[in-house]
């Protein structure tokens, strides 16, 4: 044990009064757990720099007043609290107990590759000549390089290593972001709007403006109307693409951001290789490759506690910050690096993205037929691919905040939507063969708090 946090300069009494009533107050404010080993007086003596006479009065007093005592051939331990006023703190309320959970927190037992990841990591461990540098601040060469293949056949991406920024999640690359773009005016942020952008460009003092959009994304009147700088691309949030009519967008969008200097579009491309049943849409950034930073990540397709995410810089980007990266610390772990460098390239990545896209699609279309068959007041929903979720739209006269805090009291964990009478369901982290249970239980919650409240409506669309 370390006696660092004793203050020696205090001088009001005896020099032992004050380590004793020191280690006291410690004891009492639980920083010092009961049945924790003091230092032996040789020890703390040497810790100190000061008399052994000096510790040993000090433990005495412990001993006399019962926060300490001395247990022979093993030394000074404490055994209480001292006798002070404890500081009471409000606990934390109980939390509810969710039996379903079809937030965007988790991911079911069986889309985690945790055998072949634990033993990748252990690998990745056992690499000690790897692990006792810090590591590159822009991240791994041998795993930027293999993002780079990855990204280019996976989503159509054109880049090499050092375009390539690795960091711990979409917040401290847009972190970044901030730092390489001067001069912004404002943000304009597709499908109504990203909280965590918002806050992380509002740090920076960088307004953000949201976008109206469609099914092909943001409207180029909206954008136009905005006169921002930089557009922030969620692909994620579309739901059935039209291929011709996105390619039509597209091209507006090039045109948009090659009209002025200085504008760029950021693309948030979460998920992006997950699409099972439409046809796949290569990212933007391929054909915008010097007017487009892309963001990618793998919180779903490996595990969420994988924080794990990467940016492709334009060129011009990519100087400025090869210039000023040995300012910037890596916040990704370097043995997660090293990890996921070895998955990649052994094909185990390719591998499980052709598994969950399986997954996936059956558990969505498991999830749609019963939400069309056993909720009462359906009315429609919509599947964003993606994003693992489903958009339903109930006939209830309740807002998303009700029909999600009802549902909350009956243990069914549900995302809240931005319109009335809707919710947003991820079928993500919720096992197959519990889907039907879920949406059974939703139904009788909700048809118990608003079956009679409901919009009349001449026919009910389960399409």
């Amino acid at each position: 044990m370390l006696l660092d946090f004793l203050d020696m300069s205090c001088t009001e009494g005896a020099m032992y009064t004050e380590i004793y009533r020191q280690i006291a107050a410690a004891a009492a404010a639980d920083e010092i757990a009961v049945g924790e080993r003091l230092p032996s007086i040789r020890e703390a003596a040497a810790q100190l720099k000061i008399s052994r006479t000096t510790i040993e009065n000090a433990y005495m007093r412990l001993c006399i007043e019962g926060i300490a005592e001395s247990r022979p051939q093993r030394g000074y331990y404490i055994c209480k609290k001292s006798e002070r006023p404890e500081k009471k703190y409000e606990t934390e309320k109980e939390t509810q107990k969710i039996l379903y959970d079809f937030s965007s927190q988790k991911i079911d037992v069986n889309s985690a590759d945790t055998a072949l990841w634990r033993k990748t990591v252990r690998a990745a461990l056992n690499d000690s000549e790897q692990l006792i540098s810090y590591g590159d601040p822009q991240g791994e060469p041998r795993l930027r390089r293999a993002l780079a293949a990855y990204a280019f056949k996976a989503r159509g991406v054109v880049c090499n290593e050092r375009n390539i920024v690795i960091g711990a999640g979409t917040g401290p690359l847009l972190h970044i972001i901030c730092g390489l773009l001067k001069g912004i005016s404002s943000v304009g942020i597709e499908n109504g709007g990203f909280k965590q952008a918002e806050c992380i460009f509002g740090d920076y003092g960088i307004p953000c403006k949201a976008l109206d959009s469609d099914v092909n994304g943001v409207k180029i009147s909206a954008l136009e109307a905005a006169d921002s700088d930089v557009v922030f691309l969620m692909p994620s949030q579309l739901s059935k693409i039209s291929v011709s009519g996105l390619s039509r967008r597209r091209a507006a969008l090039s045109e948009w951001v090659g009209k002025k200097d200085g504008r760029i579009i950021i693309e948030d491309d979460y998920n992006g290789e997950l699409r099972y049943s439409a046809r796949g849409v290569p990212a933007f950034q391929g054909k915008e490759s010097e007017r487009v930073i892309y963001i990618g990540s793998f919180s779903k397709l490996l595990l969420p506690s994988v924080r794990i995410a990467y940016m492709v810089l334009p060129d011009y980007l990519a100087d400025v910050f090869e210039s000023r990266k040995n300012y910037y610390n890596q916040t990704c772990g370097k043995t997660e690096q090293l990890a996921l460098t070895s998955y990649i390239e052994s094909g185990a990545l390719e591998r499980h993205l052709r598994k969950l896209r399986k997954l996936y699609n059956r558990k969505s279309r498991i999830l749609c037929d019963e939400l069309k068959e056993n909720i009462t007041a359906f009315s429609s929903l919509e599947l964003f691919e993606t994003s693992l979720t489903v958009l339903l739209k109930t006939v209830y006269k309740a807002s998303s905040d009700e029909l999600c805090k009802t549902a909350l009291k009956s243990g069914i964990r549900l995302i809240p939507s931005e319109n009335y009478g809707e919710v947003r369901l991820c079928f993500g982290g919720i096992m197959p063969e519990d889907i039907h249970s879920a949406v059974t239980a939703l139904d009788r919650c909700w048809e118990t708090d608003f079956g009679k409240t409901v919009f009349r409506q001449k026919f009910v669309s389960r399409s």
